[in-house]
């Protein structure tokens, strides 16, 4: 388990040195060959990672007009040297994904899943509280920029409807 890459992954920055170790005992390391699904949109999971090394893209399903047609979207790219971790939802119980996430190199992840992410809080508390509150950032994030994005579609909309 690498502590020192850990150290730097927004999720858990606010552990100290026997909580990142608490919390990285509870990591299963995995490996993803270049094009193998990580996870899958639609369907449920209980997961979290943290990429360590690597490439990922992550896609959305975007339907048509007509429904008939669906296409996906590659919204963002993922690398191991930017400590990042994905999939969050996951840890919060068996969750539909919002995406799917694909390896786009071979990659090496850590993991944790609900049952053993659940089982750091009961024991510990505090370090459930501060990768609780860092998810609830990351996730008003989004939500924010959701709202800037439906703002500006609708905004678009309105346009060309006048039109």
């Amino acid at each position: 388990m690498d502590i020192n890459f850990l150290k730097k992954v927004a999720l858990v920055k606010e552990l100290d040195q026997k909580e990142l170790e608490l919390f990285a005992s509870k990591l299963k390391l995995e490996k993803f060959k270049k094009n193998e699904l990580i996870i899958e949109e639609e369907k449920a999971s209980d997961k979290m990672f943290i990429l360590y090394e690597g490439e990922v893209g992550i896609t959305k399903r975007i339907s048509m007009i007509d429904e008939q047609e669906k296409i996906s979207k590659t919204f963002t790219s993922l690398r191991g040297e930017d400590h990042v971790f994905f999939g969050e939802i996951g840890i919060l119980g068996m969750q539909k994904r919002t995406a799917t996430c694909c390896a786009r190199t071979d990659c090496t992840l850590y993991s944790i899943d609900h049952k053993n992410f659940i089982d750091i809080c009961q024991k510990n508390p505090v370090i459930g509280y501060k990768i609780l509150l860092e998810i609830s950032r990351r996730l008003s994030g989004l939500v924010e920029k959701t709202n800037r994005d439906v703002l500006k579609l609708t905004t678009a909309l309105i346009y060309a409807l006048k039109n």
